[in-house]
């Protein structure tokens, strides 16, 4: 696709291009993607010790740019350049070329986020691609199918919810939950022990960073308050069966409602509830798949991407989401919601 093909496009829809910075401070990056993230960056420190990297994603670049401007109305950008991040096993290059459009001050939810659809549809229809995959979901139905498995300790529950994006991790907590092998009974009675002696100490005293009383507190958690039990196979064999669920999205509702009957869960999806829910182009195969987009920690509700064939093999032509927790969780005053979207210029 020519760029000024996919320009025209964004420009007819709305969206503003905007230029943004090469570099972002680091912490704006670790505070979203944790220390785990660390290892991707290109990073230095400057005269004031203040560390920055190459932006390893545009949209964080996007949003602390929009966060500068102060302007709180709702606002339609576009963007193109490089994000930046080392290499691992799956990444042939560390530069990672993009296009996004994004929606910030985005308070019509399912309006905005077919908008962000519908423009990522047209971009397809412009491309070299003649057939596609849509996959389609919602972080939403994940969160609240977490919070109704009650059987699981509530900071597990938050745990999970937490750690999605780190698929790795998740699975190796869902092993634990499955069979508590990380939890000896011996060892478990001989640290209460030691937590009851250790009570008679001077709380305030620090350990590792820590108080005594923080410790504790933390001890009485795992321990007394919000205990695991030796029942949650029945759990985690629920969140395995949902993240297994694909189907064609105007079946989702009944595939899912069908599902979360034979579990038990008080959860209900209307026929409406996604902003796409029929197939009515031969080309594009729109699918509900609930295991997509998982490498992204910011999102928050809706997510998509539209896969194509190249060279023989699947590739992500195109990706988006609703991140309505980013703009304040990155030093904005006020809570406000945002969708958007990149294309992967890489197999343009």
């Amino acid at each position: 696709m020519k760029s000024e093909n996919l320009s025209n496009i964004l420009k007819s829809s709305g969206f503003k291009n905007i230029e943004l910075d090469n570099i972002i401070e680091s912490k704006h990056i670790l505070k979203r993607s944790g220390g785990n993230f660390r290892q991707y960056l290109f990073s230095f420190y400057d005269q004031r010790n203040v560390e920055w990297s190459l932006r390893p994603d545009l949209t964080l670049s996007s949003v602390i740019k929009f966060i500068g401007t102060k302007d709180q109305k709702k606002t339609k950008w576009s963007y193109s350049g490089e994000a930046y991040r080392k290499q691992n096993k799956n990444n042939k290059s560390p530069i990672i070329k993009q296009t996004g459009f994004e929606i910030f001050g985005s308070n019509t939810k399912e309006k905005d986020d077919y908008e962000i659809l519908k423009t990522s549809i047209n971009i397809f229809k412009k491309s070299k691609f003649k057939k596609c995959e849509l996959n389609l979901s919602n972080i939403e139905i994940f969160h609240v199918l977490v919070n109704k498995l009650t059987s699981l300790p509530l900071r597990w529950r938050e745990k999970i919810k937490r750690h999605y994006s780190r698929e790795v991790y998740f699975d190796q907590l869902l092993k634990k939950l499955s069979n508590n092998k990380d939890i000896n009974p011996k060892i478990v009675e001989q640290d209460k022990a030691k937590a009851e002696r250790l009570r008679k100490k001077d709380p305030l005293k620090m350990y590792s960073g820590r108080s005594l009383k923080e410790i504790l507190e933390r001890f009485d958690l795992k321990n007394y308050q919000d205990p695991r039990n030796l029942s949650n196979k029945n759990s985690v064999k629920i969140i395995k069966d949902y993240l297994k669920i694909s189907c064609p999205i105007e079946k989702a509702p009944k595939v899912l409602n069908d599902f979360f009957k034979k579990n038990n869960l008080n959860i209900f999806i209307s026929s409406d509830y996604f902003p796409i829910n029929k197939n009515n182009n031969k080309n594009i195969k729109v699918i509900f798949n609930t295991n997509i987009n998982r490498t992204v920690s910011y999102y928050t509700g809706m997510t998509f991407n539209i896969e194509v064939k190249t060279n023989g093999k699947k590739e992500v032509f195109l990706s988006g989401g609703r991140f309505d927790n980013l703009i304040k969780d990155l030093g904005n005053k006020k809570d406000l919601n945002a969708v958007g979207a990149a294309i992967n210029r890489s197999i343009l």
